[in-house]
């Protein structure tokens, strides 16, 4: 009776949160990122988060990371997921690396001032970086680049990957390196 229709549905409930939990672990989703752009408004102003709102379909948002040209304006526009709407925020600079940035919001800035970064350059240049990956140029998300980065001995190996989160907006992009790559000299 009553004992064998509990075991069922007690059966039947752990065998759909196992289902639920195996199918999570094989499509895991990928992090959010929020729709942004570049916009220098006074620190004055009234309204920033409306203004961002109207200033939108003008400016072209991307949803990647948050990566500032070297120069220029930090004030970027960003739509957060509802109820929060958009929000105007003047960015910090982190480390950069062929005129593009790290940008940090300043309320969590203390989060990356333990960040390492590996020593690196672009094969045939003379710049050395201590940043991300990162590329500026005519580039889509896919391009294979490569670096070079120092080891501890000083000697250095080659890295190939792909661009990711490029920006139209900033022509900056983050290089992926790919995995299991065979160690070669730069």
């Amino acid at each position: 009776g009553i004992d064998k229709m509990i075991g069922f549905c007690t059966y039947a409930l752990i065998s759909l949160l196992l289902i639920q939990n195996v199918r999570s672990q094989e499509s895991p989703s990928p992090p959010y990122l929020a729709p942004w752009y570049l916009l220098d408004i006074s620190d004055d102003t009234p309204n920033k988060a409306e203004i961002c709102k109207e200033e939108a379909s003008t400016h072209n948002p991307s949803a990647t990371k948050i990566i500032l040209p070297q120069r220029g304006p930090t004030g970027i526009c960003i739509d957060f997921p509802p109820p929060f709407g958009w929000r105007y925020d003047k960015m910090l600079r982190g480390p950069c690396a062929n005129t593009c940035c790290e940008g940090i919001p300043p309320a969590v800035q203390d989060k990356f001032s333990g960040v390492k970064y590996p020593e690196w350059y672009v094969p045939g240049t003379n710049a050395i970086f201590k940043a991300p990956f990162y590329f500026r140029g005519d580039l889509s998300d896919g391009d294979e680049k490569e670096a070079c980065v120092i080891k501890d001995d000083g000697t250095s190996v080659l890295v190939k990957g792909k661009i990711t989160n490029f920006n139209p907006n900033t022509n900056c992009g983050l290089m992926k390196p790919d995995e299991l790559q065979k160690e070669e000299p730069c």
